[in-house]
């Protein structure tokens, strides 16, 4: 593939970004600039670099070998140029700019949104986004977010990994309801409703996989709650018996609004990790942040 060498940086720009967000009208929105200019700024790139970078065959945005190529060019030459412009700024304070952090939903909102506060006050110029996602790996991969904190794996080459803690279930109802239906051993929730993500009882299989067989519940009565905090909020009223994760029910297992059940039983366990693209974690910001979380006592997790 022959390329002039003085390809436009401007025009780079557009087309990287444009591969990221796989359309014109979302390339132009991102870029803030008009859908034609996009276009145009398109083709003179296509005519300098002599050869089609954009695969117009398909219905959906795609790009040729050479377009490929050029994308992981980008990916690099950007990711050089946003770390080497931060370094400038350095003296005048230790990280700046902003910072699109992306979290499972139930994580979010009970853990990383109690400790952000401290983080921020330490760097007064440093802006972060939130936001929170059962899907994070596919705006991560499209630079719609720069870190991600997941307790799914996620082993891609491109990626680097930090682990952060593990995800500890607990079996827990409010007091009334162990009562009422006699739950001292796995084997007596059948005797009552249990609460689960979906209606199938799937959600329940971390748990079902860690108890013998002499004990194994009978799981007829599933009252589905597709959302972990309100799961939460339905077992404190006295639904049902709820699996979630320790760190999500903290609060109510200490004001005894709920009682863990079964403790010697560990359901299966997951670690939340942070991913980020290997291009951009030597940037300061993002390296500060993945050590203030990795500060965090696991206790505040239920760990």
């Amino acid at each position: 593939m022959y390329m002039d060498t003085l390809l436009d940086l401007p025009q780079l720009r557009t087309f990287f970004t444009l591969a990221q967000s796989g359309s014109f009208t979302a390339c132009a929105h991102r870029l803030h600039r008009t859908q034609s200019a996009v276009s145009h700024a398109m083709a003179k790139l296509e005519d300098l670099a002599g050869v089609p970078l954009l695969d117009r065959k398909s219905r959906e945005l795609g790009l040729t070998e050479e377009g490929r190529r050029l994308y992981l060019a980008c990916e690099q030459v950007f990711a050089t140029l946003d770390a080497a412009a931060e370094d400038l700024k350095r003296h005048q304070t230790l990280a700046r700019g902003r910072l699109r952090v992306g979290a499972t939903v139930e994580f979010g909102s009970s853990i990383l949104m109690k400790h952000m506060q401290p983080f921020l006050a330490a760097n007064p110029e440093l802006e972060i986004d939130f936001t929170l996602s059962q899907d994070l790996l596919s705006p991560l991969l499209r630079d719609d977010l720069d870190l991600i904190i997941d307790c799914q794996d996620h082993p891609l080459p491109t990626l680097k990994k930090a682990s952060l803690f593990r995800e500890i279930y607990v079996v827990a109802c409010a007091p009334a309801f162990r009562k009422t239906h006699r739950l001292r051993v796995p084997a007596d929730l059948s005797r009552g409703p249990v609460l689960s993500l979906d209606k199938a009882g799937a959600w329940w299989n971390r748990f079902l996989m860690a108890v013998p067989d002499h004990e194994q519940p009978q799981l007829d009565r599933i009252i589905a709650v597709n959302h972990i905090r309100a799961m939460i909020h339905a077992a404190v009223e006295g639904m049902g018996a709820l699996l979630v994760p320790r760190y999500s029910v903290l609060g109510e297992l200490e004001r005894r609004d709920l009682v863990a059940l079964f403790p010697a039983i560990r359901p299966t366990e997951d670690r939340f990790s942070i991913y980020q693209k290997k291009v951009k974690a030597n940037h300061e910001k993002q390296k500060l942040l993945t050590r203030y979380l990795q500060s965090l006592s696991p206790a505040e997790f239920g760990s």
